[in-house]
């Protein structure tokens, strides 16, 4: 342990399922900083163990890739790039170490993936695949298509589709639209949704549900979230 970062390693020896209470060893031979800083508490991070798929790393990549052919630079100096400003949001995460897809554990990498899939589709990086297919968080990437109004299907321009339907004269400028279930939709895919039923449009997609709407979406696309007060 350094008096810099007073980080050390240790191991959970013991989880009381009743209680809920880990217990964790961590050798500590500096006791003077721990005396001379009355140093009783401690905050606990617990570090995922699960391997790293090559499917996962691979996709990450495939994205790295695609963002240094749209920015025209070189895959290992676009790759360092993202990665810190990946880095910059995820400092806690981090410990401020630059992490390597080499073996960085899942949940990090999981989060990296979220990371570059929403860079991609802020940015309107053009790909060669279908990212609703290949992407582990489809509900981060649907939202994320969401705020950028682009098809979560094709990435083209899209519209905001209400899964939860809106009814038949129903004033949409007067309906609460905050906690309805949503899609971004272009007009091609939204006519097929359409055409072809809920059921079969949401299996042959692969999605198990839609968006729910929160504030911050229904400011995006000038909805109401409460109903306004009458004036007395």
């Amino acid at each position: 342990m350094t008096p810099e970062t007073l980080i050390i390693d240790g191991v959970i020896s013991a989880y009381d399922e009743r209680s809920g209470v880990l217990t964790i060893k961590a050798p500590c031979s500096d006791w003077m900083t721990l005396t001379k800083r009355e140093i009783s508490k401690v905050k606990v991070q617990l570090l995922d163990g699960r391997t790293l798929s090559d499917k996962q790393r691979g996709f990450c990549y495939s994205l790295i890739n695609a963002i240094a052919d749209w920015i025209g630079d070189d895959e290992v100096s676009t790759k360092e790039y993202l990665k810190l400003e990946f880095w910059s949001t995820h400092l806690d995460d981090l410990n401020d170490q630059i992490f390597s897809l080499s073996d960085a554990p899942m949940s990090l990498v999981a989060a990296f993936q979220r990371f570059l899939v929403r860079f991609v589709v802020s940015n309107g990086i053009p790909l060669k695949w279908s990212l609703l297919g290949s992407v582990d968080d489809v509900g981060d990437y649907i939202y994320s298509c969401l705020l950028n109004k682009k098809c979560c299907i094709c990435g083209r321009r899209a519209d905001l589709h209400h899964v939860d339907a809106v009814g038949m004269g129903r004033d949409r400028d007067e309906i609460i639209h905050e906690g309805m279930e949503v899609l971004p939709l272009c007009r091609e895919h939204h006519n097929e949704y359409h055409t072809s039923g809920h059921d079969s449009f949401m299996g042959r997609y692969h999605i198990d549900e839609g968006i729910v709407l929160d504030k911050t979406l229904c400011k995006i696309y000038g909805l109401k979230t409460e109903r306004r007060k009458k004036c007395i």
